[in-house]
């Protein structure tokens, strides 16, 4: 590590940084500068960045998509699809990534059964022609999950489970259910759903929800884009984990300004002790090479549903905004700074204000000095290690508690449908996103 510092020293960027780390610790504290409101929910809001790991220090329990997710990129699925075999080979990796799964559970669940012989976990994927979806799979993760107690989802992460469930009863209902005793040929080759028939359910989702206001945006924006007599259930996968996305986003922001006026208040209660703030800014990604695969897929124009881009995140102390990209070279450090809610490759987004950190500037510059050594570029990973662990750990040394947790989630969301876009065939990927 210290060689690395001492090659970084002879570069200019390097140089950069430490200039601007030495005039921040002689600057005097700037004032603090008013939060961002957060922009109004729409149903094309800004998506995500890439995963945190699970088990991460702080962070909130991971929900069932989130496991979910993971561990079907872990298993290197052809993009929204999985050859059966290759789950039934894998049970033993797919119950371990369950959390707290006992012993009886995973008898009942992952292994053969007296009566089948074959495992219950593999009966809910409801395999079709050798084939299992992510939405089968999510589902039936999901389960396994209540089984052990592990299922907290709440709110409109439930409400969407809710929903998932009842569009694949009606893509069963219309013939394309899991492999029975029908022949190969008599099976249809593909599953599909009538597109009047998921307007209808958004409805039902919408008179029962405890947030109808979300629905009807997503009823409008499905009205408004479809176009289609029919959706195949690789499109309906597409559409699910945009209103996932969508989901996440609302929720953060629902009684986000109470929550804004709140911090404000105890952020200007601590100016006269001398306490430095602390914000975090998020940008919507536009330029970057290695996402912009994913915003021309949760942007596409031949999407049925469309949702933005992925995330960047910085983090703003002392007058400077630090945060963390990919650099191929070991020459150039992955942490760089620059002018607050200020970014040449990213468009500014919303500001999210922490907690007054107590971490006096000389002590900032020591963090930062350690985080340029721990983060170096080619270390950086879309899943991850990515600008999102970096601000988390970052603000964790300032004391301010980590990022929020839906800054998190969407990261992951928008990392594993990048993942799993990546992984689909070359045709699927042309077929549904160019």
């Amino acid at each position: 590590g210290c060689m690395l510092l001492r090659s970084w020293s002879l570069n200019s960027e390097a140089q950069r940084l430490q200039g601007l780390l030495s005039e921040a610790v002689a600057a005097p504290a700037p004032p603090a500068a008013a939060p961002v409101a957060p922009p109004e929910p729409t149903a094309a809001a800004a998506g995500g960045l890439s995963p945190t790991r699970r088990g991460t220090s702080g962070a909130a329990p991971a929900e069932a998509w989130e496991l979910a997710l993971e561990t079907w990129i872990d298993l290197k699925a052809s993009g929204y699809a999985i050859e059966e075999g290759r789950v039934q080979s894998l049970l033993p990796s797919i119950a371990a990534s369950v959390p707290r799964l006992s012993r009886d559970c995973t008898h009942q669940l992952f292994e053969p059964s007296a009566q089948s012989g074959q495992p219950v976990f593999m009966k809910l994927l409801r395999a079709h022609r050798g084939q299992v979806n992510f939405l089968y799979f999510w589902k039936a993760f999901g389960e396994a999950m209540h089984m052990t107690g592990a299922k907290h989802d709440a709110g409109l992460t439930a409400e969407l489970e809710m929903l998932r469930d009842r569009l694949l009863r009606r893509v069963e209902d219309t013939g394309g259910g899991m492999d029975d005793d029908r022949s190969a040929q008599a099976r249809p080759e593909r599953r599909v759903l009538p597109a009047w028939s998921l307007v209808e359910e958004v409805h039902r989702a919408a008179s029962m929800s405890s947030a109808p206001n979300f629905w009807k945006r997503c009823s409008e924006v499905l009205v408004g884009n479809l176009g289609l007599e029919e959706i195949s259930l690789e499109e309906l996968t597409s559409i699910v984990l945009s209103w996932l996305h969508e989901s996440q986003l609302w929720e953060s922001e629902h009684g986000a300004e109470a929550q804004a006026l709140t911090r404000r208040s105890l952020s200007m209660a601590s100016q006269d002790e001398g306490l430095l703030p602390v914000y975090v800014h998020i940008y919507d990604v536009s330029k970057e090479e290695s996402i912009q695969s994913l915003n021309s897929i949760l942007a596409h124009k031949n999407s049925p549903v469309k949702f933005g881009g992925v995330f960047h995140a910085g983090v703003e102390v002392n007058g400077l905004e630090w945060s963390y990209g990919y650099s191929p070279s070991l020459s150039k450090p992955g942490v760089s700074c620059g002018k607050p809610r200020i970014h040449p490759q990213h468009v500014y987004r919303q500001t999210i204000t922490l907690r007054n950190t107590k971490v006096v500037a000389e002590m900032i510059a020591e963090i930062i000095s350690q985080l340029i050594e721990e983060y170096p570029g080619s270390d950086y990973n879309l899943l991850r290690r990515n600008c999102c662990h970096f601000a988390d750990d970052f603000c964790r040394r300032l004391g301010v508690g980590g990022i929020p947790g839906w800054v998190h989630r969407l990261a992951r969301l928008g990392a594993g449908v990048e993942a799993m876009i990546q992984s689909a065939p070359r045709p699927i990927r042309e077929r549904f996103y160019g």
